[in-house]
């Protein structure tokens, strides 16, 4: 008996699945190292592609929060300045919870970016991008683009290990705690108008959860691509490979995938 079972309700179609595993497949068949080395990377791209789906899980179910939310919502009428009355606001339910599970997803796919160099140098780093920085200066010229890559991403991923570590060390982290905020109204000259959750950092501007879990989601996806670029330039087959770019209108919906390897000054199409 032959036995099939659904491992996630997203498929090619989502950025997360398409430009992890499925994208890197190809690239990593280019490679200059053994067939454990692969296996070993691709399971890490696939680690990375649980805990991004995750995220994606998590900013799908808020948005569709928000937006019923929202059609359900009768904005109360204009009211002057001066006047005093009670506003029922809508709201997301357990949105700290949303929130949190997010970030540690985020933190997980970080991790494992980190992890890439494990299969080929024996050594990995998690989310510790600065001891990452610093392997990748010690083998490598500091204007190397793995360097260069490394250090670029320090500042995120640190802003996300806080944002994570706010969650369960609020009395030792610095900035901390996380602030949460639902739903609320704001009023400008003309009307009044509803405000998305919002979360950030205490002490910090709050910003549209929405918003960032999409940028979230999508820069840890560049970074994963980034560091596996590095690799391939480090063990590529040959030379005369390189890894191109589709540009974002070619794209296939049903598999928007971003790269490519093909050969240096060729016009291969995308596939």
């Amino acid at each position: 008996m032959f036995k099939f079972k659904k491992l996630s309700n997203y498929g090619t179609s989502t950025s997360a699945f398409a430009r992890t595993v499925f994208q890197a497949r190809a690239i990593v068949s280019t490679f200059r190292c053994s067939e454990e080395q692969r296996d070993a990377l691709l399971a890490k791209l696939f680690d990375l592609q649980c805990h991004l789906l995750k995220c994606a899980e998590w900013r799908d179910n808020l948005a569709s929060e928000v937006e019923s939310e929202r059609a359900n919502y009768g904005m109360p009428p204009q009211r002057s300045p001066s006047a005093c009355g009670v506003v029922t606001l809508p709201g997301v339910g357990d949105l700290q919870s949303k929130g949190d599970a997010f970030l540690q997803s985020a933190k997980l796919a970080i991790a494992v970016i980190g992890d890439m160099t494990e299969p080929f140098y024996g050594k990995g780093f998690g989310h510790k991008f600065h001891q990452f920085e610093k392997w990748a200066k010690e083998h490598f010229d500091p204007a190397d683009k793995f360097v260069m890559s490394v250090s670029g991403a320090i500042p995120f991923v640190e802003k996300i290990v806080q944002m994570r570590n706010a969650m369960s060390h609020h009395k030792s982290e610095p900035g901390t705690p996380m602030v949460y905020k639902n739903f609320d109204i704001g009023q400008s000259a003309e009307e009044l108008f509803l405000i998305d959750p919002t979360w950030g950092l205490a002490g910090e501007p709050l910003r549209p959860m929405l918003q960032d879990f999409e940028q979230i989601i999508e820069t840890i996806i560049c970074l994963g691509e980034q560091i596996l670029i590095n690799l391939f330039d480090q063990f590529k087959m040959s030379p005369m490979l390189v890894i191109d770019e589709i540009a974002v209108q070619r794209r296939d919906p049903a598999k928007p995938t971003r790269l490519y390897v093909t050969i240096a000054g060729y016009e291969v199409p995308a596939p």
